[in-house]
């Protein structure tokens, strides 16, 4: 999203337009430009085509590079006007719920020192990351191109020496770096992409190529140079390129691998088309005024429609309709337009020298960091507890016929609300549950090896929400007890589509094949299986194939029972809401129902463990019990909550493995 120089020729600046409407209409109206998020890739090429052409230029012209220059002119460009809007979001940020600091906090780090790209690529491989969508998230593209300004010339340097020092031309040694570059990064994207689509997403690394794909154009157009009637036609071309990404691609779209090639060479069309006369080329439409205006301030109108858009979702906690998506597009164009004419312009116009310039960008840099910075450090000094009086009871007060949850104070809770996503098991910070790439077999262990009675819970994070109860048990109990979980895993051994990978889920089923593997070696007293149900996904059917070969060895396999599953994020809910008891606790028939592993289990006659009376009443499940925050997000418990189970974990155990119970 590099800002206009006047200069530049029309037809791109009414692509700048058409990329960032792309971008706005499917943040706005998703359902109605599903593929959107295009005009992203569209910017890069466009960022490529201008740094790649400038720095060439400037080659060819001077037989030199100035790189503290062109640092120079990018900070005047690019930074003052993101700086204003890092700072708004910053002031913002008491507007929001108080456990979204952490997260939109590190998000202003990270975009001030745009590496916002990885920090969002890291999230998308952490199954405890915030999925909110934060107001900074936009800044991950501002940090691909960044990234590609700080690099791109130095790769250059090496280049320029050769020249001098060879027959080689200046046309190609730039040619071969960005074909090499070029050729690397989308060999990586298409494989990556199927792969970790996350991660692919916001990696520079399978970025680079659509960048290279603008630079390319750059150092060869002139050589290129099409016919006239070949150039009319490629405007056209192109513009239809990019609406058919905008409009067939969707979220579930694997992208961006093969799939980023449309829209991105429909935009090399059409800046390959510029300056085409014919009447029937592009340049009338994008030559239109509106388009050169929108393309004039494309920069700003990208920097301020998602804070609003986001800020919009959490004040009114309602989603985008076509009055309320009207009035943050007329707003967004409003503070773009100030924007570009009280801060862009000025900025861009100033005589600062290099040195200046280069400090001045340091500092805004610094400003935004402390100020991210400042936010973390107070929510890290924060006690993780509040005040509460005596111990809390967790799910135990349920056993009591006296107790009222519906006098519960969230004020005086424990984890305190800002907290909740925090309150994970220690298996994360042990790195003992299984990424989404990985098949091997980790364990999280509690207790003694050489205790009598040894379990094995199987499952994904739906089973580790389990295990503090079970490190609490294993404190007092001759246990020794061994945690087998992996991100987002049904225990299969026949892949199963996974939505988000965009793909059938084989590490998996690979990974369910070798615990398989390594339960027989094992052989534990006890096998407990626990994960999200997949509905929709697999059937009962499919399951009990994969549970029965456990029974076969001879096995004793139970089942415990999903937990109720809210249909909102209960912490979010209770701090939105002064009348959380009504509008933040789900009736027990609706968070609690028969899903495919209580049905597996039937069909299979395998014990089911069932604590769900320690959450539900008759008729409700309480957000809150016995002073325990009971969930972290719409359907997993906090560990606090969890290690208040222990005792009935006991309990239900005893019987069939032989732990010493409460009376014993």
């Amino acid at each position: 999203m590099i800002p206009t120089r006047h200069h530049l020729v029309p037809e791109i600046q009414g692509l700048r337009a058409v990329a960032v409407l792309a971008v706005l209409f499917y943040h706005l109206w998703p359902a109605a430009v599903p593929g959107g998020y295009v005009g992203v890739d569209v910017f890069f090429v466009i960022s490529g085509y201008l740094i790649t052409g400038s720095l060439f230029k400037e080659f060819e012209a001077t037989g030199r590079i100035s790189v503290t220059g062109f640092y120079a002119r990018r900070i005047r460009r690019l930074l003052p006007a993101a700086t204003l809007v890092a700072l708004t979001v910053a002031l913002c940020l008491p507007l929001f719920a108080r456990s979204q600091w952490p997260n939109i906090a590190g998000s202003l780090v990270a975009s001030a020192l745009y590496v916002q790209n990885w920090f969002l690529a890291a999230q998308a491989v952490d199954y405890l990351a915030d999925d909110a969508k934060g107001p900074m998230n936009h800044f991950w593209s501002l940090s691909v191109e960044e990234q590609y300004y700080i690099v791109w010339p130095l790769i250059l340097l090496p280049l320029i020496a050769l020249v001098r020092r060879t027959a080689v031309t200046p046309r190609a040694a730039f040619g071969w770096m960005i074909g090499l570059i070029g050729a690397a990064s989308l060999a990586y994207s298409i494989t990556l992409t199927p792969q970790n689509p996350g991660v692919a997403y916001f990696a520079t690394t399978t970025r680079a190529w659509e960048l290279a794909l603008g630079g390319a154009l750059a150092v060869f157009r002139a050589r290129l140079a099409p016919p006239p009637f070949v150039r009319a036609g490629l405007g056209p071309a192109g513009l239809l390129a990019i609406a058919a990404a905008c409009l067939a691609y969707s979220d579930a779209t694997s992208f961006p691998g093969y799939a980023a090639l449309l829209p991105t060479l429909g935009a090399a069309a059409v800046i390959l088309s510029s300056g085409a006369q014919s009447p029937w080329s592009a340049a009338p439409l994008l030559n239109a005024r509106p388009f050169q205006y929108i393309g004039d301030i494309s920069y700003s109108l990208y920097l301020w429609h998602w804070p609003l858009i986001v800020l919009y979702g959490e004040l009114t906690g309602r989603a985008i309709g076509p009055r309320s998506g009207a009035v943050l597009l007329l707003a967004s164009l409003a503070l773009a337009h100030l924007s570009k004419i009280w801060v862009e312009d000025p900025f861009r116009r100033s005589g600062f020298a290099v040195g200046r310039t280069m400090a001045t960008g340091v500092a805004s840099i610094a400003v935004i960091v402390a100020v991210g910075a400042a936010y973390l450090a107070r929510e890290a000094l924060e006690p993780a507890d509040a005040v509460v009086q005596g111990k809390p009871r967790g799910a135990l007060a349920m056993l009591d016929p006296k107790y009222d949850w519906k006098r519960e104070d969230p004020a005086r809770m424990v984890p305190r609300l800002e907290k909740v996503r925090a309150d994970v098991s220690s298996a994360y910070a042990a790195k003992c549950h299984q990424t989404v790439e990985a098949t091997e077999v980790l364990t999280c262990d509690y207790g003694n090896p050489q205790a009598g009675t040894k379990i094995v819970m199987i499952g994904n994070s739906h089973a580790t929400h389990w295990f503090p109860a079970f490190e609490e048990l294993a404190r007092t109990q001759p246990i020794y007890f061994r945690g087998l979980a992996k991100s987002a895993c049904i225990f299969s051994v026949e892949p199963i589509y996974d939505g988000d990978l965009k793909r059938p889920y084989t590490e998996c089923a690979q990974w369910s094949k070798n615990v398989i593997d390594w339960v027989a070696r094992e052989r534990p007293d006890v096998i407990l299986i626990s994960h999200s149900p997949g509905e929709g996904k697999v059937t009962p059917e499919a399951l009990a194939a994969t549970w029965k070969r456990l029974i076969d060895l001879g096995l004793d396999v139970r089942h415990v029972r999903s937990i109720p599953r809210p249909s909102f994020d209960v912490g979010k809910c209770i701090e939105s809401n002064k009348e959380w008891i009504a509008k933040c606790v789900p009736r027990r028939e609706r968070a609690l129902r028969r899903n495919n592993l209580y049905s597996t289990a039937k069909m299979l006659n395998v014990e089911i463990l069932d604590f769900s009376d320690y959450f539900c009443d008759a008729q409700h499940c309480p957000a809150i019990i016995g002073g325990t925050m009971v969930y972290r997000d719409s359907h997993h418990m906090t560990a606090t909550f969890a290690r208040s189970l222990s005792e009935p974990l006991r309990e239900k155990l005893a019987p069939f493995i032989g732990i010493k119970t409460a009376d014993q």
